[in-house]
């Protein structure tokens, strides 16, 4: 699955009412840009680190501020 593809189903996942938004992310943008809380933000990672069978570290997760951000995290976590 496409890195942005698998963000925007973490997003569908944890806040279906963002799903409307989901065309308009952009590598870019700032994930806080799309409105979801800090509850939402923290069950998008844990998707997340369920799909990849991965753990971020709170180290590398507070350096997280765009949406390319995280895929570049993704990314290179699926290389390791």
């Amino acid at each position: 699955m496409e890195t942005m593809n698998l963000i925007k189903s973490a997003i569908s996942a944890v806040d279906p009412s963002k799903t409307s938004k989901l065309a308009n992310i952009r590598p870019d943008m700032e994930i806080r840009e799309l409105g979801l809380d800090s509850v939402a933000t923290m069950e998008m990672v844990g998707y997340l680190e369920e799909k990849l069978e991965t753990q971020f570290s709170d180290e590398v997760m507070i350096r997280i501020q765009t949406f390319g951000d995280l895929a570049s995290l993704i990314e290179n976590t699926r290389q390791a």
